[in-house]
């Protein structure tokens, strides 16, 4: 006959010295960081919330700096802070979850580098270098390069402005940094569709360059 096991005795509740059993800070909670290619070298980067990778993170602090310091933002090459495109066949703002509209920064690459994913990179890596140990945040802010996001082929960038920038954004950009004028580009195919991926905004596209051209020129920063 098998004999039998004894009881496992517990601990006695008196030895034990710690009786408050402190959860411990994650070292992973960092906001997430994006950068993303487009089409003439324009390039965006989000920042993420920790926990949910389509609602932005805090950067108010951030955005108060740049604002009163526009040589930081030539600094860093943040052209413009922008609300993020839906998509190319919706010209509204991306709303989050929190129901606020989604932001984005921008800036642009040189033609050398427009489909340069290390000067991306670089790009992000300074931007994300001054919120780091620069901005006297708020509440507790910590940035993390989570990943290049551009779309490619054959080595070249395939997105259309018109996949990220709203209308009132594709003019300003083109007019500011790209071209002289409308009538320029207007009948060249191959520059249209690069900044109109989508056909229904490409057979418009002339007059949504016209519309919006000087929105970027005008503005008093």
């Amino acid at each position: 006959m098998p004999e039998s096991k004894a009881s496992p005795v517990r601990k006695s509740l008196g030895d034990i010295k710690v009786k408050y059993s402190p959860i411990k800070k994650s070292n992973n909670k960092h906001n997430n960081v994006f950068v993303k290619g487009y089409k003439f070298g324009l390039m965006s980067l989000e920042v993420k919330k920790f926990s949910d990778f389509n609602e932005d993170a805090y950067f108010k602090d951030f955005l108060d700096v740049l604002d009163s310091n526009p040589k930081i933002s030539q600094d860093l090459g943040i052209i413009k802070v922008a609300f993020t495109r839906e998509s190319s066949k919706s010209n509204v703002a991306k709303i989050q979850s929190s129901g606020f509209k989604a932001r984005q920064f921008l800036g642009i690459a040189p033609q050398d580098h427009e489909n340069d994913a290390e000067f991306r990179k670089k790009w992000a890596d300074k931007i994300i270098n001054f919120m780091n140990n620069e901005i006297k945040w708020r509440y507790s802010n910590v940035f993390k390069f989570r990943g290049d996001l551009t779309k490619t082929s054959n080595g070249k960038v395939t997105s259309s402005l018109d996949e990220v920038l709203l209308d009132e954004d594709i003019g300003g950009f083109v007019g500011l940094f790209l071209f002289d004028s409308v009538e320029n580009i207007k009948d060249n195919k191959e520059v249209m569709g690069d900044i109109f991926g989508s056909p229904v905004n490409l057979e418009v596209g002339d007059s949504i360059l016209l519309a919006n051209w000087t929105n970027w020129s005008n503005e008093e920063d």
